[in-house]
């Protein structure tokens, strides 16, 4: 669970950092909309209020002059008595107001007035805003950042709100139409810091949201992890439990079998012997029943051993009585042991040891009894006509290596860490008919170990098996050595 590319929280993260994002642009862009629209409407409202307390008051005084100036040529309405005093006026009223600029329009769109002389003239039939007001409406428009002259200055790079106002006569009839420029740039300016203090609240609130999520999710998934592991904890030590439950019972089952055949044997060969002596026969009868009985108790003493060192190394209780060896010896010893064995079963026994090898020292009984048991294994699943080979040299390292390679029947790689467990059999019919503890090769195992050595086991099923063990190199000089004939 721990090594996914994408954890809860990496995946919870990006996609609330999305939502997060996208919610605070989209608040953003509301508000940004929403108080963008009351203030201009504010301001329209307010612009065309004073649009139209100013089309009044100059309606009434000159709404002669306005109405009849369409006869005048541009020049003569710019230069009319009437227009300057409509523009000092206008001054005098708009001085300490926020307002740019005032148009007047007949009622077919012809500019009889405005504060930039050079427009009088000028046909606005056609602007949508002068239309809307000619059919009675009032409207608005807003430009940014424009540039133009306003009265006696020029105005550069402000934002500007126009509106438009229907002028009427005491009938009702439209007879022109107001235009005022009113100056907004402040007011947008104080929309856009509002967007950015804004920004920064919701940014920060939403940020800090996003964090106490993050840590949440994060703190669940700590916790459900931890869970996971403790139940995957629990479910290998049920499942250690339930394999040492198995094993034991395993191990119950062939003890009994193993036990069982012996004793069946030297009960039943005491029996014999107790019997009056023409029942017992010649005294070579009596001579192979004394055999078998002590062939049976050999048996029983072995099993009784396995069982005993296998507990004593589990315990960390098997003492080693470190002294020097002739590794050559104890390797002919050896052979010699299982020579007969390998002779009844017709397996070629083959050595090869080094010419050099480094000094030996470790406890000489218990490196004698690995060997016996990886021979005598090697030996008893190496079918009739097999071979098994027995290398003693050095490892790169300046090691002492023992190597025992057999034609054997083999292991599956599957089965080959059953093998070195405690009371492990592999289940094979070429297995069943010699029995055994299962506890050789573990004890032999940890043996090599305990003398500070390592433990190697190779195996192709079918083809043979080749165990190898080290023993440290001692810091005196390498031993040259006799090669037997």
């Amino acid at each position: 669970m721990a090594d996914l590319s994408l954890s809860l929280t990496k995946r919870f993260a990006l996609f609330a950092g999305l939502v997060v994002i996208a919610a605070s642009m989209l608040l953003i862009s509301l508000y940004k909309q929403i108080a963008s629209d009351d203030l201009l409407a504010m301001a329209e409202r307010s612009n065309l209020a004073v649009t139209q307390i100013f089309s009044n008051v100059v309606w009434d005084s000159h709404a002669g002059f306005l109405t009849t100036a369409h006869f005048l040529t541009p020049k003569a309405i710019r230069e009319h008595p009437e227009t300057v005093a409509i523009r000092d006026s206008l001054v005098r009223r708009m001085r300490d107001l926020a307002i740019l600029k005032i148009k007047i329009y007949d009622q077919n769109g012809l500019t009889v007035f405005s504060t930039e002389a050079a427009q009088i003239g000028e046909d606005k039939s056609d602007n949508a805003g002068f239309l809307a007001a000619r059919t009675g409406q009032k409207a608005s428009e807003l430009t940014h950042r424009d540039s133009f002259s306003a009265f006696e200055q020029r105005v550069d790079n402000r934002d500007v709100l126009a509106s438009y106002v229907p002028i009427t006569s005491g009938s009702g009839a439209i007879e022109g139409v107001f235009e005022v420029y009113y100056d907004v740039t402040e007011l947008l300016a104080t929309i856009n810091r509002r967007q950015v203090l804004l920004q920064s609240v919701v940014g920060g609130t939403f940020l800090l949201l996003y964090l106490l999520l993050i840590f949440g999710v994060w703190r669940s998934e700590r916790q459900t992890r931890r869970h996971y592991v403790k139940n995957l904890d629990l479910a290998r030590t049920a499942a250690r439990a339930e394999e040492a439950s198995r094993l034991k019972s395993e191990f119950l089952a062939t003890m009994s079998h193993e036990l069982r055949t012996p004793l069946n044997a030297i009960l039943g060969f005491s029996e014999i012997l107790k019997s009056p002596l023409p029942q017992v026969g010649s005294d070579e009868t009596r001579r192979e029943y004394a055999d078998s009985i002590w062939m049976s108790g050999r048996h029983l003493l072995n099993i009784v051993d396995d069982v005993l060192d296998m507990s004593k190394v589990e315990a960390g209780e098997m003492p080693l009585d470190r002294e020097p060896f002739d590794p050559v010896a104890l390797l002919e010893n050896c052979l010699r042991l299982v020579e007969k064995q390998a002779d009844q079963q017709g397996v070629t026994l083959v050595s090869n040891i080094a010419a050099t090898l480094p000094a030996a020292s470790g406890d000489e009984r218990r490196i004698k009894q690995v060997l016996i048991n990886l021979l005598s294994n090697a030996v008893k699943f190496t079918p009739e006509g097999g071979r098994v080979s027995v290398l003693l040299g050095t490892t790169a390292a300046g090691a002492m290596q023992f190597t025992v390679s057999d034609s054997g029947i083999g292991i599956a790689p599957e089965n080959i860490e059953k093998v070195m467990t405690p009371f492990g059999q592999v289940e094979t019919t070429y297995a069943r008919r010699f029995g055994g503890t299962g506890l050789g090769l573990p004890i032999a195992r940890s043996l090599v170990e305990m003398h500070g050595g390592t433990f190697m086991l190779e195996s192709t099923l079918g083809e043979g098996t080749k165990v190898s063990f080290t023993l440290p190199a001692e810091e005196s000089a390498a031993v040259p050595l006799a090669i037997p004939a």
